[in-house]
Formats: C-alpha cells, sequence, structure tokens
C-alpha cells in the first residue's frame, strides 16, 4: 500500500502534467487519511484556485497557514489569489504580514508596494517606502525599481523617478517598461527630446505595444507635433487601447477637422473600455462649436435610452442636453433638466453648477457679462494662455487650485490668460477675457510652470498654449498670500446666499470654530479618514479657551458628523441658511473662508483652499493621520 508521501508525490506529478482533476482527487485521499497534512491541503487548494473556485481555495490555503505559519510560499500565493479574487485590503494585509515573517523578502516588499499603490493616492507614501525596501534588498531586480520609479512621479519627485528608472534600464536594458514611463517622465520634467528617444526606444523594444505610442503620441503633441501624434495616437488606437479613439479625436478637433474629430467619436462609442463619459463631453463641445445646437439635441435624446456595452450613459446626456441650454441662455432650463441627476464627473459639475448660479441672476433679472476676448476686434493679439480642463477635469477646489497656478504663471510673464466657463470664473470676482480661439495644448506643466513662477528655470516661459490639467503650487508661499486672496473674492451678488449664515452663526457667540469633515468619496477611494474622535479630543482641549465658542460643521455626511460632536451642540448649513439649491457647497465654503478657527479635512483640497482664503482666522488646524491627532498648520508657507 502507498505512503501518504508517495500518493502526494504522484499527486504532485499530475498537477505539474496539468491533469488538475486528477491531482485533486489524490490530494483529498490524502487528507481524508491525514486532514491536518499542510502539503495536501495548500496543494489542493492551489488545485481549487485553477479550477475557478478562489473561495475554498483560500479556506483550504488558510488551514495550511495555520498549520505552518511560517511557510512562504504559500503566503506569497494566497495574497496573490485574494488580489485577482478582488479582495485588495485582505491582500494587502497579508503582503504586509509576510515581510514579518519573513523581512529579507525583496518580492514581498514590491508586493506590498504594489498594492500599496492601488490604494491611490492615500498608499503612495506607503509604496515608496515598502519599494525603497525591496530595491535595497535586491537592487538586481530592473523590475523593482521600475515600479518605484513609477510611484515617485506620482508623488512628484520626478528627478528621483528618473533616477530610478534609469537603474531600472542598466539592469535591464530592454525593459520596454522602464523606457516607456522614463520617457513619459522626462516628459514631465520638460525634456521633450530625451522623452521622445526614450519612447522610440520603448516602441523598438515593444512595436505592437499600444501603450508605447499612446505614450510617443503624448510626447510628440507636448513637441507641438500634432500631425505626427495623430499617426501615434491611430497606431495605438488600431492596436487595441481603447482610450486612443479619444487622443484621436482630440487631436483632429484641435487641428480643425471637426468632422473627421465627431466620426472618430461617434464610431468608437461602442469600443469596450472607451470613456464613454469622455467623449460625450468632447462630442458636446464639437456640436457647441459648430454652433449645432438642434442636431445635438437629436444627437443626445436618442443617445440617452441608447444601450452602449450594456450601459444606458443617461446622466452624460442630460448633462450634454443642460450645457446646450446654457448656450442657448436658458439657465433655467439646464438647472432643472439637472436637478435630480447625481454624479461627481468634474464636466457634470461644472454644467450644472453654471445653470444653478446663472438661474439664480436670472431669478433676479440678472446675467454674467465677461469682457470681451483678446484680440477680438481685430488689433494687436498678445501672448496668452489659457486652461481649458478648468471647465472639465475637477470639482471646485482643484479647478481654483489649477487657476491659481496658472494665473500667476501669466501674470509673472506678461501674458493674457482667457478662460472657459467655469465655476470659480462665476463664483469669484474674477474678469478673465474668454477663450478667443483654439490653442496647442500644454501637457504636464505642473513642474514647469512651478519652476517658471518661482523663477528657478532656466528655460524660456511657454506662450499660447492650453495649459492642460497642471495641477497646483507645490508651495503656496505667503508672497503669493494677498493677490491670490484678492483674486478670489466671491461677487457680492451671491452675498443673500451666502452672508446670513455668517451673521447667525456670530450673532450665536463670539468665536465661530468651521471644521470640514469629508467622507463620500474619501472612502470608496481609500483616501485618508479624518475621525472625528481627533477632533473631539482637540475641542475638549481647545472650547475652554475659546471666547463663547459655536461650533460649525460642514460634511457630506452631516448626521453622523453631528451626532459625534454633540456635546459641543453643533450647528450645520441648514440650521443657519436656507439651502442654496445646486451650489450648497459654496454655502459651506463661504463659513470656511471666514470663521475665526478653520479645522481642515485630510486631503482635502476644499478646505484646506478655503483655509487659504480665510482673511479673518487666528487658528488653523488639521489632522496628523499618522499621529491619530490634530495639529496647527499655517496654510501659507514662509
Amino acid at each position: 500500500m502507498a505512503t501518504i508521501g508517495e500518493v502526494l508525490a504522484i499527486a504532485f506529478d499530475e498537477h505539474r502534467a496539468g491533469r488538475v482533476s486528477e491531482a485533486a482527487v489524490l490530494y483529498r485521499r490524502v487528507l481524508k487519511a491525514d486532514p491536518a497534512n499542510p502539503n495536501a491541503l495548500y496543494l489542493l487548494g492551489m488545485a481549487v484556485w485553477q479550477s475557478g473556485q478562489p473561495a475554498p481555495c483560500l479556506i483550504l490555503i488558510g488551514r495550511a497557514l495555520r498549520l505552518s505559519p511560517g511557510w512562504i510560499e504559500a503566503r506569497i500565493n494566497r495574497a496573490i489569489i485574494l488580489d485577482k479574487a478582488g479582495r485588495s485590503a485582505e491582500a494587502t494585509a497579508d503582503w504586509r504580514r509576510l515581510t514579518l515573517f519573513d523581512p529579507g523578502h525583496p518580492q514581498a516588499w514590491r508586493n506590498l508596494g504594489d498594492a500599496f499603490q492601488a490604494h491611490g493616492d492615500a498608499g503612495t507614501p506607503q509604496a515608496v517606502q515598502a519599494l525603497r525596501r525591496a530595491t535595497r534588498l535586491d537592487p538586481g531586480l530592473a523590475e523593482i525599481h521600475h515600479d518605484l520609479g513609477v510611484v515617485l512621479r506620482r508623488t512628484g519627485q520626478i528627478d528621483e523617478a528618473v533616477d530610478s528608472l534609469v537603474r531600472a534600464i542598466a539592469v535591464k536594458a530592454d525593459l520596454a517598461p522602464a523606457h516607456m514611463n522614463l520617457g513619459n517622465t522626462l516628459l514631465e520634467r520638460g525634456d521633450d527630446a530625451a522623452a521622445q528617444a526614450g519612447l522610440q526606444r520603448a516602441l523598438a523594444l515593444s512595436p505592437a505595444g499600444p501603450e508605447c505610442w499612446y505614450n510617443f503620441g503624448n510626447a510628440l503633441c507636448a513637441h507641438g507635433d500634432p500631425l505626427r501624434a495623430l499617426r501615434a495616437y491611430r497606431r495605438s488606437a488600431r492596436l487595441g487601447l481603447a482610450l486612443a479613439h479619444l487622443r484621436v479625436a482630440t487631436v483632429l478637433s484641435d487641428l480643425g477637422r471637426l468632422a473627421e474629430a465627431e466620426g472618430e467619436l461617434i464610431e468608437s462609442l461602442p469600443i469596450p473600455g472607451v470613456d464613454v463619459s469622455l467623449s460625450i463631453e468632447l462630442l458636446t463641445n464639437l456640436f457647441l462649436r459648430g454652433d449645432r445646437r438642434t442636431e445635438g439635441r437629436a444627437f443626445f435624446i436618442r443617445l440617452a435610452s441608447t444601450p452602449l456595452c450594456g450601459v444606458v450613459y443617461r446622466g452624460e446626456c442630460l448633462t450634454a442636453l443642460a450645457a446646450l441650454d446654457l448656450r442657448d441662455g436658458a439657465p433655467r432650463t439646464a438647472r432643472d433638466r439637472l436637478a435630480a441627476v447625481r454624479g461627481d464627473n468634474g464636466w457634470f459639475f461644472t454644467v450644472k453648477s453654471l445653470a444653478a448660479l446663472r438661474a439664480t441672476l436670472a431669478d433676479q433679472g440678472l446675467q454674467l457679462v465677461r469682457p470681451a476676448a483678446v484680440g477680438s476686434d481685430g488689433g494687436h493679439r498678445p501672448p496668452r494662455v489659457t486652461s481649458s480642463s478648468l471647465a472639465t477635469r475637477g470639482r471646485f477646489a482643484h479647478t481654483v487650485l489649477e487657476y491659481i497656478l496658472v494665473r500667476l504663471y501669466a501674470e509673472k510673464h506678461g501674458f493674457v490668460l482667457e478662460t472657459p466657463d467655469w465655476v470659480g470664473g462665476a463664483f469669484f470676482e474674477l474678469n478673465d477675457p474668454p477663450q478667443s480661439g483654439p490653442l496647442p495644448p500644454l501637457l504636464f506643466a505642473r513642474r514647469t510652470l512651478n519652476e517658471l513662477v518661482a523663477g528657478t528655470a532656466e528655460r524660456a516661459p511657454i506662450a499660447d498654449r492650453d495649459i492642460l490639467s497642471p495641477l497646483f503650487l507645490f508651495e503656496h508661499k505667503r508672497e503669493y498670500r494677498q493677490r491670490v486672496q484678492s483674486w478670489l473674492r466671491p461677487r457680492r451678488v451671491w452675498e443673500p446666499h451666502l452672508a446670513p449664515a455668517v451673521e447667525r452663526l456670530r450673532a450665536a457667540g463670539n468665536t465661530v470654530v468651521a471644521l470640514h469633515i469629508r467622507r463620500g468619496d474619501f472612502v470608496t477611494a481609500n483616501y485618508p479618514i479624518t475621525e472625528t474622535a481627533w477632533y473631539v479630543d482637540w475641542l475638549r482641549d481647545w472650547w475652554p479657551r475659546l471666547d463663547r465658542p459655536v461650533l460649525y460643521v460642514a460634511s457630506d455626511d452631516v448626521a453622523a458628523i453631528r451626532h459625534a460632536f454633540a456635546e459641543f451642540h453643533p450647528l450645520a448649513r441648514a440650521d443657519v441658511v436656507e439651502e442654496w439649491a445646486g451650489l450648497d457647497f459654496l454655502q459651506d465654503f463661504h463659513v470656511l473662508m471666514n470663521a475665526d478657527v478653520v479645522g481642515t479635512s485630510a486631503a482635502s483640497g476644499f478646505s484646506a483652499l478655503a483655509a487659504r482664503l480665510n482673511t479673518r482666522a487666528r487658528l488653523f488646524v488639521e489632522p496628523d493621520v499618522a499621529a491619530r491627532r490634530i495639529r496647527p498648520f499655517e496654510p501659507w508657507t514662509p
């Protein structure tokens, strides 16, 4: 009679030969005789996984690890399976445990870093730490240097990212992703020629790689070569990268080939992986640019009930129709059309908010009139810049923070700043002229603009470009404070919707303490969460020191937040002002701008911006997530 070891050996041979079901039968026979055999449990788990059953697989491997907790191979495969099964939080926890069991295992640190990367911006600092550890443990593994370079670029550490990617290539010269990402990073640093060279090397190594062609197209666009960029994007689309279709359409639009751009967008709508929401936005702009509003309405009404890959994009089509309403001068119609629509897309936010702002004016018989476009009289046209992404690539604080950087840049170099219709332009006392015509795009501009604003760049300033998604200042210096605060003052016409909140809070006490606690998409996007307990502890310490304090809480989860602060009798927006339909976020923002003490939410641009625009507060505090406490901070740095 065969021993357990002999049966396991036969089963393993069957398994390696691809006869998984036969191997599973033998593993079960071993377990019937020896239920606590860790090898049989683990191998049966792997066989079950290969049969498409992740849940029982994980149970079996878990039993094996309880019997043999130091089994590194089993821990690695369990974490991999958890990740592939969509249980990313558990996978991250397993990688972390593995680094405790075997702190010298470079692959464990690499996978832990990759797991943190999957958490988005919230996990980036931990990803950097884990990947740095992995590179120290195994400096000869090119892929780890590559992963570290990618995450360093995400954090804005561009020079360090370049160094890491160069090390990856030094170790493995034919690593195409390293050449591609080195090209992307050099492009962000402003080294256009070196970026193109890196991307061409990536293409030589991976000529059928659609991502390489796509990124090469980006480099050509940044270098001001739209025709070659168009060919690269088309090659990428033919090779199967769905998002390349939108870049094809964008370049065609920039070249004035509007009919071709429209055809590309419409033909690509049913392709799996295409960003239909962005396609609808781009199509709306084409209909508006060609003054074809009637045709556009008919198109979006049809599309609103047409499934694309099984999904109906009704909200996006209603947004398109509302944008057409706004161009028709019918803001109330646009406002009512979007009243029941929910979403967080930047373009939707812009259209819905502009509709509400303009409808508010229309109810008073007013409208916002912008100055004439630069050069519209046919005279000399000075150097200009714009940023069309102010209307599409973020919500309120994101777009205002981008505006600050672009305006500082334009003012420093004497350029005219033209802007699209955007929420900040309508809410604040801004008087920028509208866009007088399309401009070539400037991609990946954050570092370049920051250096040119700070005066640390040796390059000449760049004019006559559309600065797309420039992001923000690296440092909000005190030298900028008065200028920025002078620009970003709410228009007086909005005071009936803003002033009563502050007046009623001041009537209730002498010190207005305004706290912002962000929840909502921060939970689903894995951003750091501000715990109410930290602020409760801080308030218990500070409350007795303040002169007749009154607490105001701003949050997207007011009911839960109010309960947490019950001992301080908090007030919220609905307690102090009639809510401004569709624009209630601006009422919270106004209170934060005018409070005596401001508490921000972790990773929240909204409350950080309000703190920077507050000219009254004597104390600003923020969460220290690592220390799990509240600490003072200065919104403007020396």
